[in-house]
């Protein structure tokens, strides 16, 4: 459909809020019988409650098996910076008991460890233990053996034995960690993507794997299912949950994918492979009388494939997630949330991706497991991680009132997610307040800038026309806006600025903290209040009308303060942020207060203090407001450690090789209906064009992270620390980031001091931040030369940069960046 870049609305959208919030059902999920005694946990067909409330978590996935333990509890502490409630994790059986009987749980393989951390940390865990998970793994988590000794995936007895083992060794690991026991582990997902139907499959599979981990203790509040690609479960026992993904590596398409269904507003909560990206097509809906509307498996980015490598960006992450949520989500699971790297195989010589050649239809990375993530393979923070955590805050904030309201459409909407002609928006509220949910986001189909934009929202106190004067909204922005939110007895009538987070003073004065986007500015609309403005700015405009009090503040670079005082006197505070600070903003609890933490670099907290990753030039800077009781005015503590030079990369060119290896076609894959390029192989890689890298000798001796970023050019690459396999990449157009730290040889490193390398050599890994006695392994870089018109599915930007160079490998430029971590007392 070609459109204008604009297009004009004829008049105000409408929507209609329902009079009162959704009922629930109670009494159809069999769920919720582990209780425990200090704290309750239960959900209906609509929420979760905890502790009696209505609950709005957010889970992230983190695979503790594809991370060095040694750094487990600054990811956990991150992650609760970040927002998530809820850390979910796959068991991986192949890395467990490779060889049968033989179970490994030490390591970055020890469960139990990285669960008493969740714990730690103050979160919650979900466990998946398959036992097929997927997970681009090997034979999806099963051990080879398992695969060897006959019919998986259903009720043949030898392999549910070998099942009950492995459930049972799980059981043991989590001994005392469960819920009913007081511990974090709060539910249990019944194998992935499951497919097969018939006796012995389908919900009889099902319903036998819930029987054998109830009898291996995994006795949890929670079971569930993924609600895809078929709905034959035992309907009263597990919840099936959804997914969203903006794209998918396992399309067989070489160009975009048509526009997907997870930008659009969309109750009907149709089944499909992950939000309508290919495959499986929808076959029925989830039926929201019974189930409620939770994600476990939101695209928090992307993996890449050989043959598809798309590059996620933050507007379409940020996008899916504010859809989902606008669309009646209650619970919002991100796979992934972190990434990871796959472990040494236990047997010399094995690995555990996918490969086609296992029969699997993809071809992923040995090792990366990185998934563009908010947090990445080496904890790298990317601007995802700040602007969901927007999202996970509001949710966090105002989840108690907006789990219990229903998603309502607009009469006028577009028709699917190919129609571009309409604004989207969503409305979650009931009576006479809300949230209004808009996104003008399309991933590679540019929806058009919309004009004269107002909405008319019809409600139990009457009718809301907002904003004031109509607007514009730019293509590719989403946002929300309140309706009717109380400040106290004060009653926010509308308001152009999302709200980000709110808390309850110990005076019973309330905190309501918002941000503007630059499109629309902060236009606010009050009843019944009258305001103070604490630093009025010349550019802020105050009028007082029959209806209220009209406000129309500059926010710009710098925190507003606003006083409200309501119709009984008492004074609210309200925070008005850019979105860039918006951001960088981190509402928590601190030395026995609310308060928001605002900095520049990642930060996260460990105890009352806030931990800040600073980078070479050493600075931190946090805004903290209440500062010292003074609840006036940010504070703006710095402190620095002294700046460090990371110095240059020496290299050195053993090897040159413009010829790329010759495209070998996979085997043809039913539903995508195509065979796709294989991955090159390992003698590929001996045949490409070499670099050794020389790192300066003084960044092994730390402390820090050292990051490597590589800007290449080619069809892929591999690096080589003494030999040996520790990180791989397929070229997508972006710069490769490696945290090289983690190679780091230790000084007079005994057997027991060194650690397994990623392919199971005898580099040691870098404790966190610091290796004070270490040197350089010898680092070689191999880049395989591409044809920039290969079958393969590229970013236009990324196929075109390949074009510049004729596919030749090219180094554009090597970096190094370093981290360390300031501890502030605030």
């Amino acid at each position: 459909m070609n459109l204008p870049s604009s297009l004009p609305l004829s008049g105000p959208l409408g929507l209609q809020l329902p009079p009162a919030p959704a009922r629930a059902e109670t009494g159809f999920l069999n769920l919720g019988q582990h209780p425990r005694a200090d704290r309750s946990l239960a959900v209906n067909s609509r929420w979760l409650t905890l502790d009696g409330k209505h609950w709005m978590p957010v889970m992230g996935e983190f695979h503790y098996s594809r991370f060095p333990e040694n750094e487990w509890r600054t990811e956990l502490l991150k992650m609760a910076a970040g927002g998530v409630n809820i850390v979910a994790s796959y068991v991986f059986w192949n890395h467990h008991e490779e060889q049968r009987g033989e179970f490994v749980w030490t390591g970055q393989r020890n469960l139990r460890r990285f669960v008493e951390l969740v714990a730690e940390a103050g979160l919650l865990f979900y466990l998946r233990p398959g036992p097929w998970v997927h997970a681009e793994a090997r034979y999806g988590g099963l051990p080879d053996w398992v695969m060897a000794q006959g019919p998986v995936r259903n009720n043949d007895a030898a392999y549910l034995a070998a099942v009950r083992a492995f459930y049972g060794q799980i059981g043991a690991q989590l001994r005392g960690l469960l819920w009913c026991d007081g511990g974090p582990v709060i539910g249990l997902q019944l194998e992935n993507e499951y497919d097969q139907v018939g006796p012995g499959r389908g919900a009889e599979h099902i319903e036998a794997l819930r029987h054998i981990a109830i009898d291996s203790g995994l006795t949890v509040p929670l079971y569930t299912v993924t609600g895809w690609p078929t709905l034959d479960i035992p309907e009263r026992e597990v919840i099936p949950v959804s997914g969203a993904y903006a794209d998918g590596f396992w399309s067989g398409a070489t160009e975009p994918l048509p526009p997907s269904g997870v930008f659009l507003f969309d109750t009907s909560r149709a089944i499909g492979e992950m939000g309508n990206v290919g495959g499986t097509p929808a076959e029925g809906r989830i039926d929201p009388s019974h189930y409620p509307f939770f994600l476990a498996e939101a695209g928090g980015g992307m993996h890449v494939s050989y043959h598809r490598r798309p590059v996620v960006t933050l507007q379409d992450v940020a996008a899916t997630a504010l859809v989902q949520v606008g669309s009646g989500a209650n619970l919002y699971g991100y796979y992934m949330y972190h990434g990871g790297c796959n472990p040494a195989a236990l047997v010399p010589g094995a690995r555990l991706q996918e490969t086609q050649d296992t029969g699997y239809p993809n071809d992923v990375l040995v090792l990366n497991y990185d998934f563009r993530t908010p947090l990445g393979q080496y904890g790298q923070v990317r601007a995802s991680y700040g602007r969901l955590r927007c999202l996970h805050q509001f949710m966090a904030a105002f989840g108690e009132e907006l789990a219990a309201m229903e998603a309502v459409l607009p009469a006028e909407r577009a028709s699917g997610p190919e129609d571009r002609s309409r604004l989207r928006a969503s409305l979650r509220g009931a009576g006479d307040n809300g949230f209004l949910f808009v996104n003008n986001h399309l991933r590679h189909h540019p929806l058009p800038a919309f004009s004269g934009v107002q909405f008319e929202v019809q409600h139990s106190g009457g009718t809301t026309l907002l904003p004031a004067t109509p607007v514009q909204v730019p293509s590719g922005l989403s946002f929300i806006w309140p309706i009717g939110l109380r400040l106290g007895a004060a009653r926010l009538a509308h308001a152009t600025v999302q709200p980000l987070t709110r808390w309850t003073e110990p005076d019973d004065t309330q905190v309501l903290v918002a941000f503007a986007l630059p499109e629309f500015g902060a236009k606010l609309h009050f009843e019944a209040a009258s305001i103070e403005v604490t630093d009025s700015t010349p550019g802020d405009e105050i009028q007082q009308d029959a209806q209220g009090w009209q406000l129309d503040i500059a926010v710009t670079i710098a925190p507003r303060l606003l006083r409200v005082t309501d119709a009984t006197g008492a004074v609210h505070s309200v925070v008005l942020l850019p979105q860039a600070l918006a951001d960088q903003c981190l509402h928590a609890k601190l030395n026995g207060r609310d308060r928001l933490l605002i900095s520049p670099q990642p930060l996260y907290l460990d105890g009352d203090e806030a931990v800040v990753s600073v980078a070479d030039d050493g600075l931190a800077q946090v805004q903290v407001w209440p500062a010292n009781e003074v609840a006036a005015g940010f504070a703006v503590q710095m402190a620095s450690l002294p700046a460090r030079v990371p110095g240059e990369v020496a290299l050195a060119l053993l090897q040159d090789n413009p010829s790329p290896p010759p495209v070998r076609l996979g085997p043809h894959v039913a539903w995508r209906g195509k065979s796709t390029p294989l991955a090159p192989d390992d003698e590929a890689y001996a045949q490409a064009t070499r670099w050794s890298l020389d790192l300066p000798a003084e960044l092994a001796q730390g402390p820090g992270r050292v990051m490597l970023v590589l800007d290449y050019l080619g069809d892929a690459a591999r690096l080589y620390a003494d030999g040996e396999l520790v990180d791989d990449h397929f070229y997508d157009g972006e710069p490769w980031q490696i945290g090289v730290d983690r190679f780091v040889v230790q000084g007079n490193a005994g057997p027991s001091q060194v650690a397994l390398s990623p392919t199971g050599g005898g580099l040691g890994i870098a404790q966190p931040w610091g290796h004070s006695d270490g040197r350089w392994p010898v680092l070689e870089l191999a880049v395989l030369a591409a044809d920039p018109e290969a079958p393969i599915f590229l970013e236009a930007f990324a196929r075109e940069r390949l074009r510049e160079v004729g596919g030749r490998p090219t180094l554009a430029s090597v970096a190094l960046h370093t981290r360390r971590e300031l501890r502030l007392s605030l």
